[in-house]
């Protein structure tokens, strides 16, 4: 149930990023990345979904992308906190989704 949740939330931000929607954009400026980078992290969470979606039948696509995930929202929360300086409340679901990823990989 966790993989199932975790991978239609990251494909959701996933798409969202690659269709460059207004208000990502916006967070994005805050977070001081160039916009190509929002590209690339859009594709990794789709990529990443996608593992975590086949990480219902392969306990290896499962940690595969549990760990790209964890990777991923290590790097939003420093966004969040320490390029954006926004609070902790606004990098509150990195932090769910970082929590997700590690019981996922813990789990195998």
């Amino acid at each position: 149930m966790l993989k199932a949740i975790l991978s239609a939330f990251m494909l959701a931000g996933g798409i969202i990023k690659i269709l460059r929607v207004p208000f990502q954009v916006e967070h994005w400026r805050h977070y001081q990345y160039p916009l190509w980078f929002l590209s690339v992290t859009g594709f990794l969470e789709i990529a990443g979904a996608l593992m975590m979606a086949g990480g219902m039948w392969s306990r290896y696509f499962a940690v595969g992308a549990g760990m790209l995930f964890a990777i991923l929202m290590i790097g939003a929360i420093h966004a969040h906190l320490f390029r954006a300086r926004q609070s902790v409340f606004t990098a509150m679901p990195a932090m769910i989704c970082l929590a997700v990823s590690v019981i996922i990989v813990i789990s195998g």
